[in-house]
């Protein structure tokens, strides 16, 4: 019996000391003590540019692999798309992740920006889909175009002084329109608004701002194709690219028509009206046959709008409209055909041109964030890289 207790014993000190020995430091599994992250590093920013009418670029990469202080881990891609894939127009973040064998993780990003060339500069910019009628061709109207690559402003095209148009219009208060605030330079037509240091007085009322109005000489048409390479300003007041219609009791035309064809603001705020809320992002154009006493009581309006993704004075946008006929009116957002505008009234007047920079009363200058005292003369400044003007003919 002591004999078998003994044996029992030996047997149970064995056993322990297999587990004891099972317990320490050579005998642990590494990945309960595996603390350290792994690492992985991303490529640079990739940049590609395609032609301006295509949408999309293959685009090859060598992908990251991440590493570990033990062999085990496992690279994979969550975001973007994999090498050798087409990348769409716009930037595309790829993310990867290393996952080592104990949980432990590590991302790293990279984008792929696809940009497209510059528009040709022999014919207007169309994308997935070209509305020119067989048989005929557009050919530019020099007088109604400008690419704006000289430093010097061409005012056998222009008006830039609203006291020698026919339109006689100073503007809205409080920004007056100031010729001084038109330059061109830098490849770019610059209209800069400001705050005045000191309040002016002109035909009675009183300017605390100064903003800019410009308009062709040349008459604008039923027929044409008229766009305009626009990057907006960053402040309340407008970025716009428009036709408008001199109007006349007297001698006519009755009829006060203006044809929008972008219209927006660098910047919305708490104080700006509920329906204007998205006018920083947005492609807004409207067909106006506005109240005139020897005309209609109420004016009526015919708009269009697309609400965008990006801030209008993030880049310069392509903003284009087919004056197709009196009553019909294509628009266009960098190229591609966005809506179509069925005017109240048939739009067969002759127009001008006009870009005009102005403040609302929708949209009022907050004097305790005022970006035209406060911001860089580049926030302050709406740039048209080219305005082009374009009519059909037989090919």
């Amino acid at each position: 019996m002591l004999k078998n207790k003994f044996a029992f014993i030996l047997l149970s000190l064995f056993l322990l000391s297999i587990i004891a020995c099972s317990s320490d430091g050579g005998g642990e599994d590494p990945q309960e003590k595996d603390a350290v992250d792994p690492s992985i590093a991303c490529l640079d920013p990739i940049n590609v540019n395609i032609d301006a009418t295509a949408n999309d670029a293959m685009v090859t990469y060598s992908a990251p692999e991440g590493t570990d202080n033990i062999a085990g881990a496992v690279t994979t891609q969550t975001a973007g798309l994999a090498s050798g894939e087409l990348f769409p127009v716009g930037t595309t973040t790829n993310t990867f992740v290393v996952k080592d064998a104990a949980g432990n993780t590590t991302s790293c990003s990279f984008d792929v920006t696809v940009a497209r060339n510059a528009p040709s500069e022999n014919k207007p910019y169309f994308i997935g889909g070209d509305p020119t009628p067989a048989g005929k061709k557009w050919t530019s109207v020099a007088e109604l175009s400008d690419e704006f690559n000289t430093d010097i402003f061409d005012d056998s095209k222009w008006f830039r002084d609203p006291s020698q148009d026919q339109f006689g219009w100073y503007g809205r208060e409080p920004a007056l329109f100031q010729p001084d605030n038109v330059s061109v330079g830098d490849g770019s037509l610059n209209v800069t608004v400001k705050k005045l240091q000191t309040p002016i007085n002109v035909n009675g009322r009183n300017w605390t701002h100064g903003g800019a109005i410009l308009r062709s000489k040349a008459k604008a048409i039923p027929g044409y194709y008229y766009e305009a390479r626009m990057k907006a300003n960053e402040t309340v007041m407008s970025s716009t690219f428009w036709i408008a219609f001199p109007q006349n009791c007297n001698s006519g035309p009755v009829r006060k028509l203006e044809l929008d064809i972008q219209e927006c603001v660098g910047r919305t705020h708490s104080g700006t009206d509920v329906w204007a809320k998205k006018w920083d992002n947005i492609y807004h154009s409207n067909a106006w046959r506005h109240a005139r006493p020897c005309d209609i009581d109420t004016s009526v309006q015919s708009p269009g709008k697309k609400d965008l993704d990006e801030k209008n004075h993030s880049r310069y946008f392509v903003y284009g409209c087919w004056w197709k006929s009196p009553t019909e009116i294509l628009f266009y957002l960098d190229g591609e055909y966005v809506y179509t505008i069925n005017p109240s009234t048939d739009f067969d007047l002759e127009g001008h041109i006009t870009m005009a920079m102005e403040t609302y009363d929708w949209n009022p200058i907050q004097p305790e964030n005022d970006l035209t005292a406060t911001g860089t003369e580049e926030q302050r400044t709406t740039k048209y890289d080219w305005v082009r003007s374009w009519e059909l003919q037989d090919e």
